[in-house]
């Protein structure tokens, strides 16, 4: 079966009309959806079933009510219809496949499925299929039964995992279903129809043994033991019916605490975002305050080039009056040293004998000669105190980098600013979300799983002991029937005979489904390990070995159980079983995986994408980008990729299914 088309209307987030076109080619064959979480991948995959089998499932297969089936928005504009449409090609014929809910008229909100009326319409090859036949006609194409193992999700891969422990309550449910698709229930089912005529035989042997006095006695305690376990399989059937709904509260607790997990995460986020607000607000105004202080001082980063050329030019002044008031300072000494040896002695001074004449004229044109280049000449002391203060306070005028603080301020401000505005439109939007969510109800919904978790551990038990006291009077019952079979009195009647042929035929069918079971099991061995081989980035594993559960593990070079694997490893054994099991079911189906590839490495991931091509004649990944890089990822099996489509967010309530061209 190839799928051609998915048309969808007011489908889950899907407002309005929208549609999917998917590959053809034999060898572009591959088809990749791209959305990020909470967008709708996982609501393509159940467009798919629902327009299959009237069925959408959430978590632990739990049926969606047909409510929660059509778009938000669309409901509450008053449209409450919704469709899937499918095309698809089956053994050369062309199949057209509509299912669509519409609101009752005489209903004014709906409130639960009987408020809504199905429509279903197949054609093939244009002609219409009568009502009667449609579901017949779909199963012989696609069973219900196996669609689970072509059209799933990330979590039932997370579930295969349960399947190495025997007793694990989910593996024995996951078992369970596998073991439906590979037609083991049918047998199962007629030992079951065996096990009632048995009892029956027994009955009928016990009345005629009534008639006997030698076994008056054991037919009375046959009939004892035939009442009391009539009463011990009617508390059988309570208890698991208590099971049940016990089981289904946990789970949808589960899920709430689930979706609420994903609330709690966005709170934390906008808290992060709130914190985020507040320090880019802080940053603004530090980075405002800051430059206003450097405003005040910015003027010294301006005039400080200028100023140098200005101190250079004092400081040389300076210089100059320093040595001129030197000079002047040694003259003026001169001066009065000649005049006091000219006046006051006019005699050596060294000898005390007058000086000559002629050496007196010599001092006194000295003396006028300095006296005459002393005239003119006034420096200020003042003057030259001035100026070096001046030189000072001119120094003080230095750059600290003002204006480029100033400019650096500015654009860190810039920045806070721009992250503001990114925190603000981020916290309205998962504000608009979660709004509505009650953490007081999460509250009180963890505290109620922990008392329904202990009602079922107590149901389970009594469970147990009910089992116990069901086996333990079977085996009371055949053996008092044996007793009866063996006295002469009774020997060759035809209860005895037709209980002796319902016996032998119990046992063959017994015997018939263990063979079946080892069968089946060593096929999905065979194929899985070999897929598992192509799979893995560890050549040197000896393979896959599998369990009476169906879960596999992983044979280390030795051939010995290798007891401890990554969360990678678990995904990609998960991947072989299903190959495996759609191998051995011999059915012919696209396969359809909503995030398949989250917890693989980049090596597994590049593996796992060049054989899944090869796991059916469509492949359908709905992944988000982390899982699969559009380009590194891609670059491995681009030649097998037929189509590309990309999930664009409208609002909360909306997302729109766009072609990547």
């Amino acid at each position: 079966m190839k799928i051609k088309t998915l048309k969808v209307s007011n489908f889950m987030p899907y407002k309005g009309v929208q549609k999917v076109i998917f590959p053809q080619h034999e060898m572009q064959n591959v088809m990749l959806v791209f959305g990020d979480n909470m967008r709708g991948k996982t609501s393509i995959l159940n467009a798919l079933r629902w327009g299959f089998y009237g069925v959408a499932v959430g978590r632990h297969l739990r049926e969606i009510p047909r409510t929660n089936l059509i778009n938000i928005d669309a409901a509450a504009e008053g449209d409450w219809r919704m469709s899937v449409t499918l095309s698809f090609e089956h053994d050369g014929k062309d199949y057209e496949l509509n299912r669509s809910i519409e609101k009752r008229q005489n209903t004014l909100k709906p409130r639960n499925d009987a408020d809504f009326k199905e429509s279903i319409g197949l054609k093939i090859d244009d002609t219409p299929v009568p009502g009667d036949l449609i579901v017949y006609e779909i199963s012989q194409i696609m069973p219900k039964e196996i669609s689970r193992f072509f059209l799933f999700d990330g979590e039932l891969l997370e579930e295969y995992e349960n399947l190495l422990a025997d007793e694990s309550e989910q593996g024995r449910l996951i078992k369970d279903r596998i073991e439906s698709v590979l037609g083991v229930p049918a047998l199962i089912h007629t030992r079951d129809v065996l096990n009632i005529l048995l009892k029956e035989a027994r009955s009928a042997q016990r009345k005629d043994a009534q008639k006997t006095d030698d076994l008056r006695k054991f037919a009375q305690d046959q009939q004892s033991l035939e009442l009391k376990l009539e009463d011990i399989e009617r508390n059988i059937s309570d208890l698991e019916s208590q099971e049940e709904r016990q089981q289904e509260k946990i789970d949808e607790i589960d899920d709430f605490l689930k979706n609420t997990e994903a609330v709690q995460n966005r709170k934390i986020e906008l808290t992060k975002l709130e914190a985020a607000q507040e320090t880019a607000k802080k940053d603004v105004l530090r980075f405002g305050e800051s430059n206003r202080e450097l405003l005040r001082t910015v003027w010294n980063d301006v005039l400080a080039n200028s100023v140098q050329s200005i101190i250079q030019d004092q400081e040389k002044e300076r210089h100059r009056l320093q040595k001129d008031l030197e000079v002047s300072f040694v003259r003026q000494n001169r001066i009065d040293e000649l005049k006091r040896s000219i006046e006051e002695g006019k005699e050596c001074s060294t000898c005390g004998q007058k000086l000559p004449e002629a050496v007196t004229t010599k001092l006194q044109v000295q003396l006028d000669d300095l006296v005459a280049r002393s005239e003119g000449v006034n420096i200020d002391v003042t003057t030259l105190s001035n100026l070096s203060t001046t030189i000072e306070s001119l120094k003080g005028i230095r750059s600290e980098g003002e204006v480029g603080r100033i400019v650096k301020n500015l654009e860190l401000v810039t920045a806070a600013k721009v992250s503001l505005m990114a925190a603000e439109n981020r916290w309205e939007e998962i504000d608009e979300e979660i709004r509505g969510y009650d953490t007081d109800e999460i509250m009180r919904q963890r505290a109620q799983r922990g008392r329904w978790v202990q009602q079922l551990y107590k149901t389970r038990f009594s469970l147990e002991e009910a089992g116990d006291d069901k086996d333990q009077n079977t085996k009371k019952q055949e053996k008092i029937s044996d007793l009866i079979n063996k006295h002469g009195g009774t020997q060759g009647s035809r209860s005895n005979r037709r209980l002796d042929t319902l016996k032998q035929l119990e046992t063959v069918f017994s015997k018939g489904i263990d063979q079946l079971r080892q069968k089946m099991k060593g096929n999905v061995e065979e194929f899985a390990t070999k897929a598992f081989m192509q799979m893995t980035t560890e050549k040197t594993y000896a393979g896959l070995q599998i369990n009476n559960s169906y879960g596999l593990s992983i044979l280390d070079p030795q051939g010995e159980v290798l007891n401890e694997r990554s969360a990678g490893a678990e995904q990609v054994v998960a991947l072989a079983l299903i190959d495996g099991l759609n191998k051995t079911s011999g059915t012919k189906a696209p396969i359809v995986m909503d995030t398949p590839l989250g917890r693989l490495d980049p090596k597994h991931r590049q593996n796992i994408l060049q054989y899944l091509p090869d796991m059916a004649e469509q492949v359908v990944l709905l992944v988000h980008e982390g899982e699969i890089h559009a380009k590194r990822d891609i670059e491995g099996f681009a030649s097998r990729i037929g189509a590309r489509y990309e999930i664009k967010r409208v609002s909360a309530t909306q997302s729109r299914i766009e072609k990547v061209i």
